[in-house]
């Protein structure tokens, strides 16, 4: 997680911002340096963050370490990260692709509709083949 630290009229990203050492007597801990993360967010996202965590009787601070750890033990982001293919390729190029998908598909109908064979791909057998109207496939010999 990254911080924004402003100097006069710059900003700049930082990851680590301070390392402060301590000693605790009282539990015997000798030193232990640690880390500040400071992070910029929409003041309703953090309230609403605060909200669920302490109904689960979480401090904020507990909820991001729950979620550092588990970074770490998943070694990566602990949850699905997805992009739709219209981000990835673009509002035009998407359009592009469901418009020949919708090509195929409109062509394959027709050509059962007219009774002639389909060429498709057993994923199983890793083979193409031809389907008949009737059901029966004949796969390509290779």
């Amino acid at each position: 997680m990254g911080m924004t630290l402003r100097l006069g009229s710059h900003e700049m990203c930082v990851d680590d911002v301070n390392t402060i050492v301590y000693n605790d007597t009282r539990k015997g801990v000798g030193s232990m340096a640690q880390q500040f993360i400071h992070v910029r967010v929409d003041e309703t996202q953090k309230k609403d963050a605060e909200k669920i965590l302490n109904s689960l009787g979480l401090t904020m601070t507990t909820g991001i370490h729950l979620f550092l750890n588990s970074i770490i033990r998943n070694k990566g982001i602990p949850f699905e990260i997805k992009q739709s293919r219209e981000d990835l390729l673009g509002d035009r190029v998407a359009e592009m692709e469901r418009a020949y998908q919708r090509a195929v598909a409109d062509e394959v109908e027709h050509s059962r509709s007219e009774g002639f064979p389909i060429a498709l791909f057993d994923k199983e057998k890793k083979c193409p083949y031809l389907e008949y109207p009737d059901g029966k496939r004949e796969y390509v010999d290779g």
